[in-house]
């Protein structure tokens, strides 16, 4: 039944595909969708159908860069042909249908048909995380996800800002360690954790999330870890002290250099 209702909907004029996304409550999700290059110059919009309408939630012929609207984000990257859409802080009641458009003035859009379901995953996973670390130590982060995503790439992200994900480190396979910058995963699929070790943590309280990607290269933010960072302004303090020396050891050799 759903391959009959997938090829009935591409069979509509102007829908380019149909796609299903999951998000979890409390969490985000960033969809991506895909467009005919020759419309690269087009406003591209993201819409949530009503009964007989779909009513704009953010709209821009900005390209190459990030727009904000609301609690909405847009990218349009013309050398791809493909435009991304964040929503943030999601409920149940976000659920719908909803529309990636192409603003066509004398034809009618084309778009893609977004079936978004936003769902509590109490039964696996937490919605939050509260952890202490040490300023310059290490943290470890543990995260559940639902089974329904084994198969998934998994990434850690921090927020920064009103940026969803700033700095990110994901996992593609089972039991298999991950490093980038601070951060290592390790993604055990048979008993759906996500494992994460982030060192030299340096601020004073950061913002992670958990989550997964979809081959279709949509992502599910589903648990928020907050990073609680002791004994910072001792830590800055000492790093400060020790660049002072290291700059002073450097004019002291220049001037030395400069007698002789």
């Amino acid at each position: 039944m759903k391959i009959i209702w997938t090829f009935s909907l591409l069979m509509i004029p102007g829908v380019l595909s149909s796609i299903s996304v999951t998000g979890y409550s409390g969490g985000g999700v960033i969809i991506t969708c895909r467009y005919e290059g020759k419309y690269t110059a087009n406003e591209k919009y993201f819409c949530k159908e009503e009964t007989l309408t779909c009513s704009d939630l953010i709209k821009t012929g900005i390209k190459n860069q990030w727009f904000k609207s609301g609690g909405f984000s847009l990218y349009d990257n013309t050398s791809t042909a493909v435009f991304t859409v964040i929503l943030k802080d999601l409920s149940e009641q976000d659920s719908g249908m909803y529309k990636c458009g192409v603003d066509k003035s004398k034809s009618p859009d084309s778009y893609t048909k977004v079936n978004l379901n936003v769902v509590t995953a109490a039964d696996c996973c937490e919605k939050s995380i509260s952890l202490s670390a040490a300023a310059g130590g290490s943290v470890n982060i543990s995260c559940r996800y639902p089974q329904s995503h084994s198969a998934d790439v998994k990434f850690v992200c921090r927020r920064s800002g009103s940026d969803l994900c700033a700095e990110e480190t994901s996992v593609k396979e089972s039991r298999r360690w991950s490093a980038e910058g601070q951060m290592q995963l390790y993604d055990d699929r048979e008993q759906q954790l996500l494992t994460g070790i982030i060192s030299h943590v340096t601020q004073h309280s950061a913002e992670y999330w958990c989550g997964v990607q979809s081959d279709q290269g949509h992502k599910s933010f589903i648990t928020q870890v907050l990073i609680n960072v002791t004994g910072t302004d001792d830590f800055l303090t000492h790093i400060n002290r020790s660049n002072s020396k290291s700059q002073l050891g450097s004019i002291q050799q220049i001037t030395v250099f400069c007698v002789d």
